[in-house]
């Protein structure tokens, strides 16, 4: 009788194995026979509910989506190649690599089409899979305002605007192999100082911004914020305003776009603190008021 409800359960994990294949081999384009993908990952699939009853599989979330990746890295290699499906460029615009200065270099890109993530700002590591601090500076292509998919993807079309010429991680990732991401972070990413070509004013604005309104600086600000219980307030919005005032300044007296500040300075700090479970808004009388997640308020001016 046990072996009856062992197979029974080992049916009923096939059926469902053979659905969500399906469903993959659709999303991703292949043409590949859904039971060629489950019997492919078999033998992953039993070490991983092994010793688990088929309503404990329904029930561990965790453990069907270790069984779904392995039916979708099965269902990739059965594609080796770019169908242009825009899974990638949903999923993330890409971080531009030495090799790519010469798009700027022939006005492909242009400081208006990206963005800087600074050392030590919080963003999605599609490698993790979670938010983490980044490592180093990186600078990226925009994505469309709340949500991850580059700027230059058309979901109507699923057409790239600059696919002829897309950056290099855009031409060497390989969505069906995940291992070859490894190639890509060995690669010298692209720095500021490098597309700028300068040392003069602009860049020793940038670098003073950097020392007043680092990272590590407001993790400092930060934490002294939460061990004083808000009395060292003073110190977080003088951050903020170096940041926001050093913005102003550049667009307003160097005449320089507002739509390249997020790639000189990187995002306003003011968006960042959101990590930290802060929220600032500026009230109709010039006053800022802040909010963190334990409750207290802070209004200043």
């Amino acid at each position: 009788m046990a072996a009856d409800v062992e197979q029974t359960e080992l049916d009923l994990l096939i059926s469902a194995l053979l659905e969500e294949a399906g469903r993959i081999i659709g999303e991703i384009g292949s043409d590949a026979d859904p039971r060629d993908i489950v019997i492919a990952v078999m033998a992953n699939v039993k070490v991983l509910v092994a010793g688990k009853s088929w309503d404990t599989q329904l029930r561990d979330g965790e453990t069907w989506k270790q069984m779904r990746e392995l039916l979708l890295k099965a269902a990739y290699a059965t594609r080796p190649y770019c169908i242009r499906c825009g899974k990638c460029c949903v999923s993330g615009s890409p971080t531009l690599l030495e090799d790519d200065m010469d798009l700027f270099v022939k006005n492909i890109l242009s400081p208006i089409h990206v963005m800087t993530i600074r050392k030590g700002e919080v963003a999605y590591s599609a490698v993790s899979q979670r938010l983490a601090p980044v490592e180093t500076e990186m600078i990226k292509i925009r994505e469309i305002p709340g949500g991850k998919t580059c700027i230059f993807y058309e979901s109507d079309a699923k057409t790239c605007r600059v696919y002829a010429s897309r950056p290099m991680q855009c031409r060497i990732q390989q969505c069906w192999n995940p291992k070859n991401y490894d190639t890509i972070v060995k690669m010298p990413a692209l720095r500021r100082k490098a597309l700028l070509g300068v040392t003069g004013d602009l860049w020793e604005m940038i670098r003073e911004h950097e020392r007043r309104c680092s990272y590590a600086e407001l993790a400092r600000v930060m934490a002294r914020l939460a061990a004083t219980k808000g009395r060292t307030i003073a110190e977080l919005l003088d951050v903020l305003a170096y940041d926001d005032n050093v913005r102003t300044f550049t667009v307003e007296k160097l005449g320089l776009d507002p739509r390249i500040m997020d790639f000189l300075f990187g995002p306003p700090m003011r968006d960042a603190i959101w990590a930290y479970g802060l929220k600032v808004e500026d009230q109709p009388d010039g006053s800022v008021l802040v909010t963190p997640l334990n409750e207290f308020r802070v209004h200043h001016t």
